[in-house]
């Protein structure tokens, strides 16, 4: 049997039913110390809802190391201190803090958070350091930046730091120092500079709890095509292309009709759009909901809707998935790697005008055949179960790590292991 590592584990955002990245981190924690012992090092502000989770937990458990910094400088954070500035301080005060113990562990891990911009501070490490996987190397297309209002500066600015960061000497160092550079995506990897393009694998960031999220596909009748959309309500999250592409396909069935999940700063002025579209009867707007009622929204609706605009995966899309949902997205970034040609109908994003009518063809095309539908529910998740399981993730970060850190005794395969942890 090959001999458990001892994994040095950073995750600034670890945290159980939070949703997003802290529960990414929480989840990679959990499932990997069923093959190693863990140790994670997170923010102390995170304790409380973390030891609450572990009483819960079967055994292996990751064990954990529990960083805040000083109070005034929490007290800034709490009146408007930049998160990045923060995390930017944590990680250079934990890599400070925890110097003399890096030998104490066979591999080093910077997890999250998982922008590749900031990849901690773990330069020159006694002990090999994987990096990720690392997502944030994806930009909004131009075309659409220009609807952004009084948020375009901050999505421009943004955008620009993205296509400098090969330039930053910090972001140098990390990948000259690592040994793997895992990435989310394919826009993140063409960030990496070509000389430590041999380092980088790919790897979505995040997964699936199957028996929680796998659905049927038996989705509860209803009239007409019933759509759903949920995310943030943001500009950056494209729901007004969706809105307007909504419009237009009901000019051709009025049967449709479409739910919206989710909150966020833009939600007076997206509503007032879809009541200028004239779509208030057929529009439902939930709000926030808790992940628990999202599961069982998603299971009353026909398609899921995913139109983000700059996304290094789309969380609620593997949902959407695992509930056997057939999707239409746009064809870009992580969700062109998550989706396939048998999983959704994809549009490439051009112009704004040209998206919101292809977007508007595909929900006409895919309302209307029930069949396409139920090949598409099967083969999403089927996809789902196959790569996107969070005990099968686990699985391939232990082959990287074995890859790193040969085991000391084993001609046993991995395999050999099967770790129970449930899904």
């Amino acid at each position: 049997m090959p001999t458990r590592l001892k994994i040095l584990v950073s995750a600034y955002a670890c945290e159980p039913n939070r949703g997003s990245e802290p529960e990414v981190g929480w989840q990679w924690c959990r499932h990997l110390a069923r093959w190693h012992d863990v140790t994670v090092v997170t923010r102390a502000n995170n304790q409380p809802v973390i030891e609450t989770a572990l009483a819960g937990e079967a055994r292996p458990q990751p064990q954990f190391i529990y960083y805040d910094l000083p109070q005034w400088l929490l007290r800034w954070k709490r009146r408007g201190l930049p998160v990045a500035i923060y995390y930017l301080l944590w990680q250079a005060a934990v890599r400070w803090r925890l110097r003399r113990r890096l030998v104490e562990f066979d591999l080093i891990h910077h997890l999250t958070f998982n922008s590749f911009r900031q990849p901690g501070f773990w330069w020159f490490c006694p002990k090999p350091v994987v990096l990720g996987p690392l997502g944030g190397g994806q930009i909004c297309p131009w075309p659409f930046l220009m609807r952004f209002g009084r948020g375009l500066p901050q999505e421009l600015f943004r955008s620009l730091t993205v296509l400098a960061a090969p330039l930053y000497p910090h972001l140098l160092l990390s990948f000259f120092c690592a040994r793997l550079i895992l990435v989310a995506n394919g826009d993140t990897a063409a960030r990496i500079p070509k000389w430590w393009r041999s380092k980088v694998r790919q790897l979505l960031e995040t997964g699936i709890n199957l028996k929680r999220e796998a659905g049927t596909g038996n989705h509860a009748p209803g009239p007409g095509t019933r759509l759903i959309w949920t995310g943030r309500l943001e500009k950056i999250k494209g729901l007004d292309l969706m809105l307007h592409a909504f419009a237009q396909a009901r000019e051709q069935n009025t049967a449709l009709t479409l739910t919206i999940v989710g909150g966020g700063s833009e939600a007076e002025d997206l509503k007032q759009l879809a009541g200028r579209l004239n779509l208030d009867p057929s529009v439902r707007w939930l709000g926030q909901l808790p992940k628990d009622q999202v599961e069982e929204t998603l299971a009353g609706h026909d398609i899921f809707l995913f139109t983000s605009l700059r996304d290094t995966s789309g969380n609620v899309l593997l949902e959407a998935m695992a509930a056997g949902l057939p999707s239409i997205t746009l064809r870009h970034q992580g969700a062109a790697e998550i989706a396939t040609e048998t999983t959704a109908l994809r549009i490439v994003p051009t112009t704004f005008a040209a998206t919101t009518a292809a977007l508007a063809q595909a929900i006409q095309r895919l309302s209307g055949d029930a069949a396409l539908r139920s090949q598409m529910s099967a083969a999403a998740r089927q996809r789902v179960l196959e790569h996107y399981a969070w005990s099968q993730k686990a699985m391939m970060m232990d082959r990287f790590y074995r890859q790193l850190v040969p085991p000391a005794a084993a001609s046993a395969e991995v395999s050999a292991l099967n770790p129970s942890l449930p899904d």
